[in-house]
């Protein structure tokens, strides 16, 4: 699994937020961007910021309770698809070339 997010620093610092700090709404509208695109590119790196946009808005009191706590259940959904979206080598990538014995 990846990393957790580090969005707010080493101790919890939400200055290291970019214009999320001042508008929580920005947050809610990259997140919402980034699971709209995810279908389309099933990338773990989409999945991982997703999940850290979660994070951001599960801990941010400013945004409504209910909100936060649906963002904190969704959390090991996008974990679940993130580890879902890595390439995986298959029977393919075993099987003997052609004209090799």
């Amino acid at each position: 699994m990846s990393d957790p997010c580090d969005c707010f620093g080493e101790d919890g610092d939400e200055s290291l937020l970019p214009a999320y700090e001042s508008s929580p709404e920005l947050a809610l509208a990259a997140l919402l961007s980034l699971m709209t695109s995810f279908p389309a590119r099933r990338s773990p790196a989409v999945a991982r910021s997703i999940i850290s946009h979660l994070q951001v808005v599960s801990a941010d009191p400013r945004l409504d309770g209910l909100l936060r706590d649906c963002a904190a259940q969704l959390m090991c959904n996008w974990q679940a698809l993130e580890l879902l979206s890595l390439p995986v080598a298959g029977p393919l990538a075993l099987a003997t070339p052609p004209g090799v014995n």
